[in-house]
């Protein structure tokens, strides 16, 4: 096609194609406004379904426990658990009922009394580091002095709480699956009550961690409740 002939071609068009074009042109350009207006939604509620994702996220590694007087404890997910070597010379003799209940009321505790040896072999007061034992299920360590009785080195994150004005480190351990693909769930706590570091914990199958947790909670509440030990009458 020559120029002329294409100047004609174009001259042939019908003006009502052009009217259409230029109302077409008109609706691309209101279209192109919605859709501006709609990317800016859509990257708006992108920005807030990130934070929210994100959020998600971050709360997903914590298990939180709400309390009838409405504290909370939260456990949040360690990273991984090891062993410590604990480089001190003690012994050990079982506590009495009149102990136990000295020390713990009705609480269900079967425990050990650790004294730091001495060469002597002199079980005193004075030479009382701690208690080794349970209540009920969960297990207890209970330091009276700085020296370090736990044998476990917890590492990752960890949040701390109050429950009856009392603080608490918690946190919760899973396991990596076993030969038939089961896992298994640590809850830990740590507080003080007065000079007396106490540290709880309870296992149990990742299936079963509501109540794993839970236990370990009521015995928790029921420690602090029963307040600082009464290391004054122990041993009278």
């Amino acid at each position: 096609m020559n120029s002329k002939k294409f100047s004609e071609a174009m001259n042939e068009i019908d003006n009502k194609y052009i009217n259409e074009a230029i109302r077409y042109k008109k609706r691309t350009k209101k279209f192109g406004w919605i859709k501006w207006w709609g990317v800016v939604a859509c990257f708006i509620v992108t920005i807030l379904g990130i934070n929210l994702f994100q959020k998600v996220l971050f709360d997903n590694n914590i298990d939180t426990a709400i309390l009838h007087n409405g504290d909370e404890i939260k456990f949040i997910e360690s990273d991984t658990v090891g062993t410590l070597s604990l480089n001190i010379d003690v012994t050990t003799r079982q506590l009495t009922k009149e102990e136990v209940y000295t020390l713990f009321g009705d609480l269900p505790v079967t425990a050990n009394a650790i004294f730091l040896a001495n060469g002597t072999a002199d079980n005193s007061i004075q030479n009382l580091i701690g208690f080794d034992g349970k209540v009920g299920n969960i297990k207890m360590i209970i330091a009276t002095s700085d020296i370090q009785l736990l044998d476990t080195a917890i590492i990752g994150s960890e949040e701390n709480t109050k429950v009856n004005n009392t603080n608490i480190t918690a946190g919760y351990f899973i396991t990596k699956p076993n030969s038939k693909g089961e896992q298994n769930i640590i809850y830990y706590a740590t507080f003080k009550l007065e000079n007396n570091t106490i540290y709880v914990e309870n296992a149990g199958t990742k299936k079963e961690r509501e109540k794993v947790k839970n236990d370990l909670v009521k015995v928790i509440q029921e420690l602090i409740n029963k307040g600082a030990l009464n290391l004054s009458s122990f041993m009278k």
